[in-house]
């Protein structure tokens, strides 16, 4: 199964109407389910915001299967997490310039 470093835009994260908008998305040999995949996935989104004109807010990165036209396949991933299947996503915060992260964190 081929897979990909997705970023998506969370879209109204403090309600309960947030939904998330696929922002950029680029082929990877990294499993789903392959734990050493989080940190490049996350420098790899950290290097496209910083590259783009992408404002404060939070976003989404996960390693995501493609469907058959090389697109994210939302329904296969969320098929896997309903099989236990140990995935990788993770949530940024941006500031338009850098990451947001906690205080205690630093």
């Amino acid at each position: 199964m081929r897979n990909a470093m997705t970023l998506y835009r969370v879209v109204n994260p403090d309600s309960l109407g947030s939904y998330t908008e696929l922002l950029h998305h680029q082929p990877t040999e990294h499993r789903v389910d392959d734990a050493e995949a989080l940190p490049r996935l996350r420098e790899w989104a950290l290097a496209l915001l910083d590259r783009t004109e992408e404002r404060f807010g939070m976003y989404q990165i996960a390693i995501m299967p493609l469907d058959q036209h090389h697109r994210p396949d939302e329904n296969a991933f969320h098929d896997l997490i309903a099989d236990d299947t140990e995935v990788i996503e993770d949530y940024l915060c941006w500031s338009g310039c850098s990451e947001l992260v906690p205080a205690g964190d630093r």
